[in-house]
């Protein structure tokens, strides 16, 4: 993920904003293998003035989306895709707020490691009172190299911070949810009695609905526990700056109206998101929510209006 900018604040309070960003390291642009930048320890933010969060209907699969760290995505981004919840794979709020005090529901993350280092499960805890979270995220893609990236004996020996939250908490979200490593954390985690209370997974495959919903319903099969599709979208891994992604918008399309309706049938789906890179990015240009300017494309006024 990119930088985060915002559209309608100074250069040099984004800035500020991005420097309380909260994830384990400040993350490479996307399509480059740069070493990620220590992030400082996070302040935690004071809360605004009377805010009204947006409450996902119990029992109808929620919409929302993991705020995105590239240019042109804020607020007013945020806002116009009428969500109900959202996530920036950070424990706290992120700093800048706005504009008005009806806005969707903010759901905190612990990356990794790191993040526990500096004191997330307290900042977590402190903005409680007034962001109203009833949710924490676990690790992120920690079977990944170039993500979180910890064993399993790891993740295990740290989850007990994450407990003393009090909050639900949903699973490590893997590459690979039906792999080795998330069974391996799953069966550890329940002989030491750890709580999980919800599975997250992430997907970004060709455009075939049935096979999509299908995994989620294996997932769900296997662990028996509520689902959260914290990450999903389509997705070209072979596409290049010169051979962009071979899916039409036709098809992403088509894959996003039919992937909602069946995960919103699902009764153990509990929140989706999509996730959405930069209008120009090779790979997942074409499932971009938002063009450079900080539009929606036809892709961002379709999930809109789901």
């Amino acid at each position: 993920m990119d930088r985060r900018t915002f559209l309608t604040v100074p250069l040099a309070v984004a800035a500020a904003a991005l420097a309380a960003c909260t994830p384990d390291t400040a993350p490479a642009p996307y399509g480059t293998s740069a070493p990620a930048t220590p992030k400082a320890s996070p302040t935690p933010t004071a809360a605004p003035p009377t805010p009204k969060f947006r409450r996902p209907k119990p029992g109808y699969a929620s919409k929302g989306i993991g705020m995105p760290r590239f240019d042109g995505f804020g607020f007013e981004q945020l806002d116009s895709l009428d969500l109900e919840w959202f996530y920036d794979w950070g424990p706290g709020y992120p700093p800048l707020r706005p504009a008005s005090t009806q806005f969707a529901q903010f759901v905190p993350m612990i990356w990794g490691p790191g993040s526990l280092q500096r004191n997330a499960i307290e900042q977590v805890r402190s903005e409680v009172p007034w962001t109203g979270a009833q949710h924490l995220l676990g690790f992120n893609e920690p079977d990944h190299p170039g993500q979180a990236d910890m064993s399993v004996n790891t993740a295990i020996k740290l989850w007990p911070q994450l407990e003393q939250s009090g909050l639900k908490l949903g699973s490590p979200a893997p590459v690979q949810p039906m792999g080795d490593w998330f069974k391996s954390f799953m069966d550890k985690a329940a002989a030491k009695d750890l709580r999980v209370d919800f599975v997250t997974m992430h997907s970004y495959a060709p455009p075939n609905a049935d096979s999509f919903l299908k995994n989620v319903q294996r997932l769900h099969d296997r662990y028996g526990k509520p689902i959260w599709i914290t990450e999903y979208a389509v997705a070209d891994w072979k596409a290049t700056a010169k051979s962009p992604s071979r899916f039409t918008e036709r098809e992403i399309l088509g894959f996003m109206k039919e992937t909602v309706a069946g995960l919103r049938e699902m009764p153990f789906v509990e929140r989706f998101a999509w996730k959405t890179r930069a209008h120009d990015d090779p790979i997942m240009g074409a499932s971009a929510l938002f063009r450079s300017n900080g539009s929606l494309t036809a892709t961002g006024e379709l999930y809109r209006s789901l």
